[in-house]
């Protein structure tokens, strides 16, 4: 093999593969990318065995061939090239790799590349598989106000990930994710495809998507296919799978209060800001921070035995009963922050020993969070 490639397209490509590929995975060869030429590009392959990452990145080729060799030091030096440069690639004995740019050169121990596993084909058209498709800023709203929710505890595997379906309805698709403390469900419409039994969506796949999807073009469309026990992204020149979770994701229509009788009605920014200057003084362990809410106002409090306290007033909306409320302030700055700028937010209580719901202004999306005792 012999090519010659731009250093920006290159980096970005290899930048992709670095949350994919596991520098500490029991198998040293899921460490190494594959590159494997076209006509006019070369097609880089990364896995850790759950996700697979196949992308193509234009090169002109004047020895056609295929090698493996260390993802993250291949990356690292490429990184460290001047920008605007031209990169050479040249597979050498034994599957070294030189890389070549201005004075520089590096040679890179390989492997053979048939060790490799390699990446899951993307099905063909005419097998049973649902197309969903996206505008590119839909999925990414829709992963970013899931996603920290999924649980992080491994004795519960049908929550590590987030619960894609199609509502009743049809013309509706939902994800929704919990971790038994919160859940996070957002709704959008999607007539492109209709998934005939939910799945469970891997959190690491997601994240990934998520980082594809924040270099694209918001208005770009993209397409997410599920067959089987995998999900596939097609995003321009990117394909990647991911091995769907197994497991039974919980009735979660059971979570979401029907009615709350009280609303509170604040300014986002304000509210996130205080949220987040009174929790210094809160427990490090359970973050807890108290709600006091009553007529057109709101004291959020902490108390910690061991630092101090701290409590600060906030202009609000509220004409229900008085109510003292414990929440874990984790859990509001999670969801204040992808809640959007200048805009108002709307919390909906009852009392101190049922759950809190918040909304933002798409009312396709609501978190409901657990309320814990202060």
């Amino acid at each position: 093999m012999e090519i010659t490639l731009e250093r920006e397209s290159f980096l970005t490509v290899l930048s992709r593969c670095q949350g994919v590929v596991d520098r500490r995975h029991s198998m040293a060869v899921l460490t190494n990318v594959v590159l494997e030429t076209d006509s006019d590009s070369v097609i880089v392959l990364a896995s850790d065995l759950e996700i697979g990452l196949r992308q193509s990145c234009p090169a002109r080729v004047k020895k056609p061939g295929v090698v493996a060799v260390s993802a993250r030091k291949l990356f690292e030096i490429v990184r460290e090239a001047p920008e605007g440069s031209d990169l050479k690639l040249k597979v050498l004995k034994n599957s070294w790799v030189e890389v070549a740019y201005g004075r520089s050169d590096f040679k890179l121990m390989g492997i053979d590349p048939s060790d490799h596993p390699g990446v899951t084909d993307l099905p063909e058209n005419g097998s049973d598989r649902t197309v969903l498709s996206f505008k590119v800023n839909d999925l990414l709203d829709m992963i970013q106000k899931t996603i920290f929710a999924v649980s992080t505890d491994d004795t519960r595997s049908n929550l590590a990930g987030v619960y894609i379906e199609s509502a009743a309805s049809g013309d509706l698709l939902r994800m929704v994710a919990t971790d038994g403390h919160r859940l996070a469900m957002i709704e959008k419409k999607n007539t492109s495809g209709k998934i005939p039994t939910g799945v469970i969506l891997p959190r690491k796949g997601l994240q990934e998507t998520a980082r594809i999807l924040t270099d694209m073009d918001p208005e770009a469309d993209v397409k997410l296919s599920i067959t089987g026990n995998e999900a596939f992204l097609e995003a321009g020149c990117v394909i990647m799978s991911m091995r769907l979770v197994e497991g039974n994701f919980p009735d979660y229509n059971q979570v979401v209060p029907k009615k709350v009788p009280h609303l509170m009605v604040a300014e986002r920014d304000s509210l996130l800001q205080t949220v987040r200057r009174v929790s210094l003084l809160a427990s490090e362990r359970a973050r807890g921070i108290k709600f006091s809410v009553q007529e057109d106002s709101l004291e959020v409090s902490a108390n910690n035995p061991d630092l101090g306290e701290a409590s600060e007033d906030v202009k609000v909306k509220y004409g229900g009963d008085e109510i003292e409320i414990g929440f874990n302030s984790r859990y509001l700055l999670d969801v204040l922050n992808v809640l959007p700028n200048n805009e108002k937010v709307e919390i909906s209580l009852k009392d101190q020993l049922s759950p809190g719901v918040v909304r933002g202004v798409d009312k396709g999306y609501c978190y409901v969070v657990m309320p814990m005792r202060i």
